[in-house]
């Protein structure tokens, strides 16, 4: 029996125009865009899972899974993304509980003269968000 006053439910990133990309059934946050939480729902954010990363190789659309590892929405959270498949593709998922928005920040980085970044670009970041509502 769950004695949580709370119910949980998730919901993936939707399709929003001029904010997001899709593909492969994915929709993923544009780098640099300001998403406020109550566009997706306007009940109690309890964490943001990032799910994958959409980049561009040479203008070939490709995506990376990440390690789906639900980050709790608590104050201000700048959560790492990387991948250990592309460790030059990395980017900070930045979570503000107290305004209730959350931004992409992408960076390409060489960790090695033999890393080959030319003609990547990072696109976006898809999540998954999980909402606590009242039982």
């Amino acid at each position: 029996m769950n004695d949580s006053p709370y119910l949980l439910s998730t919901v993936p990133m939707p399709a929003m125009d001029g904010v997001t990309v899709s593909f492969n059934g994915l929709n993923y946050l544009r780098p640099e865009i300001l998403l406020d939480f109550v566009s997706i729902s306007h009940a109690a954010l309890h964490s943001v899972t990032p799910v994958a990363l959409l980049y561009s190789s040479v203008g070939v659309l490709q995506q990376v899974d990440l390690r789906r590892l639900p980050v709790d929405v608590t104050g201000r959270v700048v959560y790492p993304i990387s991948s250990l498949k592309l460790p030059a593709l990395r980017g900070k998922l930045i979570i503000n509980a107290q305004s209730r928005r959350l931004k992409f920040l992408e960076n390409l980085v060489a960790n090695s003269a033999e890393d080959n970044i030319h003609g990547l670009q990072v696109l976006g970041l898809a999540l998954e968000f999980t909402f606590a509502q009242s039982s």
